[in-house]
């Protein structure tokens, strides 16, 4: 895979990520208890994340390692939303 759709493909999905992370680390602090501070660590652990597999995507340039490491970063991501929202509730 060329490294051009690479770095489109990562710079698109870390804006989504790290832009729904931080509106909900926001809403979270705005609207929750006081008590939910640990939530300001979730936009760390998603950017975190997201460079350790875009790093990994670039050095390995391959088709196989895109399509193995993608959705390995998208579990990721769905787990960390996950237990958030089970922690705030």
């Amino acid at each position: 895979m060329a490294k051009k759709h690479i770095h489109i493909l990562n710079i698109i999905l870390g804006a989504l990520f790290i832009g729904f992370t931080l509106f909900l680390a926001w809403a979270v602090l705005a609207f929750a208890p006081e008590e939910n501070v640990g939530v300001v660590m979730i936009p760390i652990a998603v950017i975190a994340v997201w460079v350790t597999v875009y790093v990994i995507q670039v050095k390995y340039n391959t088709f196989k390692c895109v399509m193995v490491t993608l959705p390995i970063e998208l579990v990721i991501f769905y787990l960390i939303i996950t237990q958030t929202s089970s922690i705030v509730t």
